[in-house]
C-alpha cells in the first residue's frame, strides 16, 4: 500500500492545479492567436506606389495599377 502524507498530496495537488492553469492559458492564447486570421479588412501594400490598399480589389485605390 502506498503512504502518502497529507502535506505531499497538498504539494501535488497544486503543482496538478498550477500545471491545469498553465495549460488553459496557453490554449487560450493559442485562439487568439488564431482569431486574428479569420475574415477581416485585410490591405496590401502596393508594389508600385506603396499605398495600404484591399486585397479583394486586384487594382491598387491610390494608383489604379494591378496588384501581383
Amino acid at each position: 500500500m502506498f503512504g502518502f502524507h497529507p502535506i505531499e498530496l497538498l504539494i501535488v495537488g497544486l503543482f496538478c492545479l498550477l500545471g491545469l492553469i498553465v495549460l488553459w492559458r496557453a490554449l487560450l492564447a493559442m485562439g487568439g492567436l488564431f482569431k486574428s486570421v479569420g475574415s477581416g479588412h485585410v490591405k496590401l501594400a502596393c508594389p508600385h506606389c506603396g499605398q495600404q490598399t484591399p486585397h479583394n480589389s486586384g487594382r491598387c485605390e491610390a494608383c489604379g495599377r494591378e496588384l501581383q
